[in-house]
């Protein structure tokens, strides 16, 4: 697949008709839909790696494992740039516009800047751009879900969507979507924000059936996403007589530039300088991947120019983490309907960059929905319990936990995991670090938190990548031989993770 430049518009209008493929009218969207194609086939797409994976084995193609991507996925933990787990088979670029015969044409990227502007008129300004960012993808739909929970991003969601009802009178019905425990805030807090609006609720609870099924799925999906975050997203496709989902995923990273809780002015380079800290790989895979894996991290073509640190790190992390972490995980509701994730269109989240970073605040939260529909600040926020930028009083004393992944993964779901990660299909491969595993499974059971850790994470996922290599007869060409190098970064990653879960068991719930 060719990245080029020029125009493409019709290109792609026509190829989005004649094959039905919605998402490409969003391919230069932050919050774009990233399908698979094979590099022998570069214009046959499919939300689905499976498919593209039968489509090759029919053709006589290999098929095998791409030890970058299982190493990278090991150690991030999520893809870079457009690589899968199969070698040969990849994701469409991100931010680009698909001119056809396999080519592509790099997007304009909207500038930083460090505009201070007026709150009023600015605030404004943000309305109207989401007003009609939910507009045109909602278009004439009858029916929307809306992923809704206790957060600030969500809600300015429903605010949006309430006001084209009002102003438009579409669409007709809103159904919020909600998962989680019934007692916790996210819970709560959604259902009284549907109830101010008068729409239908529909809570999906979760439990360790929930997680067993999301290990599946993740498999099924090629093994690129944590079942951790799959929550109830396999169970949204079962939903009948919705037209739309829409959700608010990108509101954080966009409005308050906050990235899985850091600000953009405290983010490090996506790579860090010591990559496998537990210690799960032997050590010849690792050094012969390194290269390719920072290649895949430093070769975003909108940075061919020099950039800024700042823009740099976000620019990162839209095209890595976002992207191939989090919008990943929304490819199980694309594939049944049309799905968009507001805050990410060119003219709304080109606003917010055009912001001096500091500016970039918690802020605009309060702002937009002081002049939204339902006076949603008076519902807490679920992060705190509190309402939003009140910083005294005490916090609601409902639950802030919507689920018990931890729990459930090590205690109900435990011998199933340490089968996979013991069994012939993952220590087959030949990539793994077999003492390393050993020390991480023994740690992995001293964890005593309700919510995850990384290890958590790594688990699940293994088990995740035995469903995928089993499914589909997948092999690891290569030979990376045992070192004496492999026992001593075993010690070495037994003692990080030893520190690491007892400090998790102190300090988190």
């Amino acid at each position: 697949m060719e990245l080029s430049k020029g125009k493409s518009s019709q290109t792609q209008e026509n190829l989005s008709k004649e094959n039905d493929t919605w998402w490409l009218e969003i391919s230069h969207h932050l919050g774009a839909i990233y399908p698979f194609y094979a590099i022998e086939a570069p214009e046959d797409f499919s939300l689905d790696i499976e498919h593209i994976i039968h489509k090759r084995k029919k053709r006589g193609g290999v098929i095998e494992l791409d030890p970058v991507g299982i190493v990278c996925k090991t150690c991030l933990p999520f893809l870079l740039g457009d690589r899968t787990l199969v070698k040969n088979i990849y994701r469409a670029p991100w931010m680009a516009h698909y001119k056809g015969q396999g080519k592509w044409t790099k997007a304009n990227l909207p500038s930083h800047g460090h505009v201070n502007p007026d709150p009023v008129e600015f605030v404004n300004r943000l309305k109207k751009a989401l007003i009609e960012e939910a507009a045109k993808y909602i278009r004439n739909a009858k029916s929307v879900g809306i992923l809704l929970s206790g957060g600030m991003d969500s809600r300015v969601v429903a605010g949006v969507v309430r006001e084209l009802q009002i102003s438009s009178g579409f669409p007709e019905s809103v159904i919020a979507i909600t998962w989680g425990q019934p007692e916790s805030r996210d819970v709560i807090y959604a259902s009284r924000i549907a109830d101010r609006f008068g729409w239908e609720r529909q809570l999906f609870t979760l439990d360790a059936a929930t997680l067993l099924e999301n290990i599946e799925t993740a498999g099924r999906m090629g093994a690129e996403v944590s079942p951790l975050h799959l929550h109830a997203i396999p169970k949204i496709t079962e939903l009948e007589g919705v037209e739309v989902i829409i959700a608010g995923s990108y509101g954080d990273s966009v409005g308050r530039a906050e990235f899985s809780g850091r600000r953009l002015d405290n983010l490090k380079p996506i790579l860090s300088t010591e990559l496998d800290r537990f210690g799960l790989l032997r050590t010849s895979v690792l050094k012969e991947t390194l290269p390719a894996i920072r290649m895949d991290a430093f070769q975003v073509q909108h940075l061919a120019e020099e950039a800024p640190s700042l823009r740099q790190h976000e620019i990162e992390q839209e095209a890595h983490y976002m992207r191939r972490m989090l919008q990943a995980c929304m490819m199980v509701i694309a594939k049944g309907r049309r799905f968009y994730q507001m805050f990410t269109a060119p003219s709304v989240f080109g606003l917010m960059w055009s912001l001096d970073p500091k500016k970039r605040n918690n802020d605009w939260y309060g702002h937009l929905l002081n002049i939204l529909p339902g006076d949603l600040l008076e519902i807490p926020w679920a992060r705190t319990g509190r309402i939003y930028l009140k910083h005294d009083g005490a916090s609601d004393q409902t639950s802030r936990l919507y689920h018990e992944y931890g729990v459930w993964l090590r205690n109900d779901l435990r011998d199933l995991v340490v089968d996979r990660v013991n069994g012939s299909i993952v220590r087959g491969l030949g990539i793994f670090n077999d003492h390393g595993l050993d020390n991480a499974l023994k740690v992995w059971k001293m964890a005593r938190t309700k919510t995850t850790n990384a290890l958590d994470e790594v688990m699940s996922w293994l088990s995740s990548l035995h469903v995928f290599v089993e499914r589909n007869d997948l092999v690891l060409s290569g030979n990376y031989e045992r070192t004496i190098k492999d026992r001593m970064a075993a010690i070495k990653g037994w003692i990080h993770s030893e520190a690491y879960v007892l400090a998790r068991n102190y300090v988190r719930e």
